[in-house]
């Protein structure tokens, strides 16, 4: 590559510069081009004669449309050019997630057929695209070499019966379109090895009855946030039965039916349930043994934790929503003898609870978790009202294994530094039972 310079006695000459990077191994220069955007990794084509095919031997094509209302051209004429010039035999990572400028006579399917005859390992489809949903080839619900699949949107699971994927451990469904129920059961069933299973539906996805019923399944996320004014069906439901499940993240806005059985490994539960179900104090009581618990509360979900025992959970979290929890507080935690760790965050909803929120104690017993397990106690967002200035004095006066009280102030953009070191002295004046606890401040 010929570069011109000019040297201290005016004469000017040409030199040659070798150029090293070109004269490199090709999986070093494969390696290289991995570093940098899809796009502009097939844009070095042409550079030389040495560069023309070394983006065909990528293992992993990244091909996204931007999200700028500036830039209106989709990357799909680009995914399907530079998808048939691709040259490698293996194809272990494609990426595809196309927006509303992409026109709905792309030719996804046949993008994606490649990708699974070359044996793709993981793959992320995402359409948002203003067509209908579009099924996917038949093939993809038979690759045996997957192991990661996310479907996102515009896209109709239409399984068929010979569906067998042998390799998928992680499965992603995000907003997707159903055919029917028989095609989510047989999705669900043809992956024998799938450990992580991440949901997320909307109002319209087809599926009446939801059911997950996957035995090697150790980790279930499940989103609805459809409000129930939202859903016209009736008799709606969602039913788990995953016996090896050790971790639950399950948050239901839908007022759908919900319940789960063989719950006997959980470990980790994250519950956020708005509004109530018919069962949901069947529902809750699956998770007694678990041993990290977090609960997004509101008025129905407190009256069921109030009879609940907890016999092995160690750490808590709480959400307040606008409910009366505090009121609630002491019996709950007298249903939670060995507790450790109990984390309140009022940083959960935009709006605190009820500014008249109140707490009492149904009799002068503590419960057992303060004076023999309680270690730890963290409070997020605190802005210094009255409710949450008792329960931190509540805490520090009863706990007599405390070790670390931690407060989180509201950020400083909501609050005045005045402010915030008032708030920090009046906690400080609180006398403490453990005399070996530390308080602690966030700001």
């Amino acid at each position: 590559m010929p570069e011109i310079a000019e040297n201290y006695g005016g004469r000017v000459e040409e030199i040659v510069c070798e150029d090293r990077i070109s004269v490199s191994p090709e999986d070093l220069l494969v390696t290289i081009l991995l570093y940098v955007p899809t796009k502009e990794a097939v844009a070095t084509m042409i550079l030389s004669k040495r560069w023309l095919s070394i983006w065909t031997m990528l293992p992993r094509l990244d091909y996204r449309d931007n999200n700028d209302d500036e830039i209106k051209k989709s990357v799909c004429w680009f995914l399907e050019k530079s998808l048939q010039l691709h040259k490698a035999p293996v194809l272990p990572m494609l990426i595809i997630e196309l927006g509303p400028q992409c026109p709905s006579d792309a030719d996804v399917e046949k993008c994606v057929a490649k990708a699974v005859d070359r044996r793709v390992i993981f793959l992320r489809l995402g359409l948002l695209w203003s067509a209908d949903p579009i099924s996917l080839p038949k093939t993809l619900y038979s690759c045996e070499s997957l192991k990661i699949l996310s479907l996102s949107d515009k896209i109709l699971v239409d399984v068929p019966s010979t569906a067998c994927l042998p390799s998928l451990r992680l499965l992603e469904l995000n907003s997707v379109v159903y055919k029917n129920e028989n095609s989510l059961v047989r999705f669900l069933s043809s992956c024998p090895l799938l450990k992580s299973l991440l949901v997320k539906r909307n109002k319209d996805d087809n599926v009446k009855k939801f059911i997950v019923k996957v035995p090697s399944l150790l980790e279930l996320m499940y989103t609805n946030l459809s409000s129930h004014n939202d859903v016209e069906d009736t008799g709606r439901c969602v039913v788990i039965d995953t016996p090896a499940l050790t971790e639950f993240d399950f948050t239901d806005h839908s007022g759908d039916s919900c319940s789960i059985d063989n719950t006997l490994c959980l470990e980790q539960v994250h519950i956020d349930v708005y509004l109530p179900s018919p069962d949901l104090d069947k529902f809750l009581r699956s998770f007694s043994a678990v041993l990290f618990l977090e609960l997004g509360l509101n008025d129905e979900m407190i009256l069921c934790c109030r009879t609940i025992k907890f016999s092995r959970l160690t750490m808590c979290k709480i959400l307040p929503w606008d409910s009366d929890w505090m009121d609630s507080l002491v019996p709950f935690l007298k249903n939670i003898p060995k507790l450790k760790c109990l984390i309140v965050d009022y940083g959960s909803t935009d709006e605190p609870p009820n500014a008249s929120a109140f707490w009492s104690e149904s009799d002068n017993k503590d419960p057992e978790c303060l004076s023999s397990s309680l270690e730890k106690f963290e409070l997020i967002d605190y802005t210094g009202r009255k409710e949450e200035k008792e329960l931190v004095a509540y805490i520090l006066t009863t706990s007599r294994c405390l070790k670390t009280a931690t407060i989180s102030l509201r950020p400083l953009s909501d609050l005045k530094l005045e402010e915030k070191a008032k708030m920090i002295e009046e906690l400080k004046a609180i006398p403490r039972v453990s005399k070996t606890s530390q308080l602690l401040f966030k700001t």
